[in-house]
């Protein structure tokens, strides 16, 4: 029988030194951080990627335990595991790196709670995170990666060094699919906790891993909200293990933050050329590139953000998103989720309340939007 690695968690890394985004760096020093993963799909035997791909110094994790979780930071004893690297029980990440550890056993079901603690025993400096994780994590003093509570623990909401779970499965004929994006595909506007962002319930629906690799903010063109999506695109998207499919869901934040931020504002050609870029990388590598139009924002709350001029970009762009070749499939969230009687702006019953972001209704519109058989489903 051959298996093979199948990844079941991914978070895009983020540099906590990004001026537009990141004001506080997190930092750490003799705590343990012990954060919740939630993976759709089980399996028995899986292995765990850290990340200091941003750090600026080595990054000691003193040791490292997975365990259930069982709500509000508490975990099960019994389900306790230490995780190693080469053996080891702590490793050291020399700066711009990742590892990834030994293979541990640690039998779980679908739709499971994974919490992951790890002991960072000297002063970390700001780590690489991924700031809106919406699942809450928990910092505590001292080595509390072996205990079953951390009382009085700081909750935090980013997610930290952790950035996948891989699962060892026999090699099956179904896809993994990336979800590549700005904070439509992160899950702002959802309810925390809840594993309502688009690509939870579009891995609901097509019983396959949709990876979201989506870091709010983020642009397309230019960096700041994490790097520009055409130069992390290889990294977090192509460069994921088994994967079939890459939705692209990026241009929104380059026409709204240049208006907010004063900035040259991106013309539907230059955003065309970008997307173009990408999907042709995809088609490169042997991965299906599916398009995603992108979302109306008319009385947006963000101030500056939604402007006329803006609006005539998007709406080119969603134009030729439709009937480029360049993308195998197209998925539509402008139609998912306007309003019919005034197409610039949301439907009600779909808006999180910000005119940008879809409530978990609206995530579920955009899950639903895409026929399955794009991704060789019935």
């Amino acid at each position: 029988m051959t298996l093979n690695w199948v990844p079941r968690h991914r978070a895009a890394p983020a540099s906590p030194y990004d001026a537009l985004a990141f004001a506080s760096s997190p930092r750490f020093a003799d705590q343990t951080v012990r954060q919740v993963l939630h993976l759709h799909r089980g399996g028995t035997t899986s292995r765990l990627r850290l990340s200091n791909l941003f750090g600026k110094q080595p990054l000691l994790v003193g040791a490292l335990r997975v365990a259930a979780h069982l709500g509000e930071g508490r975990v099960s004893e019994a389900t306790g595991t230490v995780v190693t690297f080469g053996g080891d029980t702590s490793v050291e990440i020399p700066a711009g790196a990742e590892v990834v550890t030994d293979p541990v056993e640690f039998p779980f079901d679908d739709d499971f709670e994974l919490a992951v603690s790890l002991h960072l025993p000297d002063a970390t400096g700001p780590v690489t995170g991924h700031p809106a994780a919406l699942q809450a994590g928990y910092v505590t003093p001292g080595d509390a990666t072996g205990k079953a509570e951390v009382p009085g623990a700081e909750e935090i909401t980013a997610l930290h060094i952790v950035t996948g779970v891989d699962v060892l499965e026999p090699v099956r004929d179904e896809p993994v699919i990336v979800a590549f994006g700005d904070s439509l595909t992160d899950g702002d506007g959802t309810t925390p906790g809840a594993n309502q962002r688009y690509p939870d319930h579009l891995s609901r629906r097509l019983k396959t891993p949709v990876l979201n690799m989506g870091i709010a903010g983020n642009r397309l063109l230019r960096d700041g909200f994490g790097e520009a999506g055409l130069s992390r695109f290889q990294r977090d998207a192509l460069e994921v293990p088994g994967v079939t499919h890459v939705i692209v869901e990026l241009g929104i934040n380059d026409i709204g933050l240049a208006a907010v931020y004063d900035l040259p504002r991106p013309a539907a050609d230059d955003l065309i050329e970008g997307l173009t870029s990408l999907a042709r990388q995809a088609r490169a590598a042997g991965v299906v590139p599916v398009g995603a139009t992108l979302p109306p924002f008319e009385g947006t709350v963000f101030p500056g953000y939604y402007t006329e001029e803006g609006d005539r970009t998007r709406g080119a762009v969603n134009a030729w998103v439709r009937r480029t070749p360049e993308f195998a499939a197209v998925l539509d969230i402008d139609a998912a989720l306007r309003d019919p009687r005034r197409p610039s702006s949301y439907r009600a019953d779909l808006d999180t309340g910000d005119h940008l972001h879809p409530s978990d209704a609206g995530a579920a519109a955009i899950a639903a939007a895409i026929d399955p058989a794009v991704f060789g489903g019935a």
